[in-house]
């Protein structure tokens, strides 16, 4: 047997099994998955070898390999659950529906762009909100280290997904934003320069701290705008983050402003912290599409590597997935739930705000379907 069918042999089997554990774990309501024992990997083994795809005609599989690559994957999936994401876990759970991907934003609001320049981008959303919440006073500094380490959590996974799935240009100009200014929010607390606490040690309250960061993203949008051609490609993602940043804080003050009293610092922190956990809820109910993409990637010289990752993504996600397991998710068709922007436009009464049945209603076009995928090697 040629080398290059022996990676073959091994790379189908890799992709067969991600796939039996993705048709259990995922395609039936996001049910989880218990570890296979000795006993079980033989079974899987003699279930599915006769589902891989020789490429010649002649050639026979090596059982010793295809063993040796089911063993491999099952322990790879073992060893991905042991790295449980805890804090985005944490995060996740003080949300019990999705109505921060409607609150996030009022459409009231004016964009700063183009309206064809405007789109929402799940992790440049929430790393603004997170901004914000790093801005309010008077919250405890180990809450705020817990919500960064979160983000820092929900983000690895919020960028396979929009890696995968949001490939519209205004889409990657926003991921590309939000990439750019999360480190210096994450190790410096400041966002474009700006000392998010820097108010909050003077003793400001949180309504004139939030109206300082709308003005200052206003600035930042008009200083885009007034630069020549040349540099303005530089400086897109202070445009593109300094939009969200405006529409952000303009919704947030509207929504106080409407309470009978001005929410506490602690209260608007909570609120802010949940709308965060709502947005990767919906994000993440993208990530049984994504795991099964990885398996099936076009390119022989990356499938490996790819069906690799998505073993590695199905184990860490593994708790996240046991999270949505009783959400009921709203109507929203496999490519809708992929953009923000869809579920954001989605009318309020129709956005689940609780947990449901453990069952997710999903139509037969979703990838939580009952049925059984085969995946074919050729």
């Amino acid at each position: 047997m040629s080398i290059h069918i022996s990676q073959t042999a091994i790379v189908g089997k890799c992709c067969l099994i991600c796939v039996s554990y993705l048709r259990k774990s995922l395609f039936r309501g996001f049910k989880e998955e218990q570890s296979a024992s000795n006993t079980d990997a033989t079974s899987e083994f003699e279930r599915y070898i006769t589902y891989v795809v020789q490429i010649e005609e002649e050639a026979e599989l090596s059982e010793n390999i295809s063993r040796s690559a089911l063993n491999s994957i099952n322990r790879l999936l073992q060893e991905s659950e042991n790295y449980v994401p805890s804090n985005l876990i944490k995060l996740l759970q003080k949300s019990e529906g999705f109505s921060g991907v409607i609150e996030f934003v009022d459409d009231e609001v004016p964009t700063l762009l183009n309206e064809e320049e405007t789109r929402y981008c799940w992790s440049l959303e929430t790393v603004t909100l997170t901004s914000f919440a790093i801005a309010i006073p008077n919250i405890d500094d180990g809450n705020l280290k817990a919500l960064l380490a979160s983000m820092k959590e929900g983000l690895e996974f919020s960028r396979h997904i929009e890696e995968s799935l949001n490939t519209n240009g205004d889409l990657v100009k926003a991921r590309k934003a939000a990439k750019r200014i999360w480190p210096e929010i994450e190790l410096y607390r400041r966002w474009l320069k700006t000392n998010l606490q820097k108010n909050a040690c003077k003793g400001c309250t949180s309504k004139e701290i939030i109206q300082h960061l709308a003005d200052e993203a206003e600035k930042v949008v008009k200083q885009v705008k007034s630069c020549k051609k040349g540099s303005l490609d530089d400086s897109m993602y202070k445009y593109i983050a300094a939009n969200s940043m405006y529409r952000t804080s303009q919704t947030i003050l509207r929504y106080c402003d409407a309470q009978e009293n001005w929410p506490t610092d602690e209260e608007l922190f909570q609120r802010i912290s949940t709308m965060i956990a709502d947005i990767l809820c919906a994000c993440f109910t993208n990530l049984p599409r994504v795991i099964t993409l990885k398996c099936h990637h076009k390119a022989m010289e990356k499938r490996i590597e790819s069906i690799w990752s998505a073993a590695q993504l199905l184990g860490r996600s593994k708790q996240i997935l046991k999270i949505l397991e009783a959400r009921q998710l709203p109507n929203l068709d496999l490519h809708s739930r992929v953009y923000l922007h869809m579920w954001h436009s989605f009318p309020k009464s129709q956005i689940p705000s609780g947990c449901a049945s453990p069952v997710i209603k999903t139509n037969t076009a979703s990838p939580c379907s009952n049925e059984s995928t085969i995946v074919n090697i050729t």
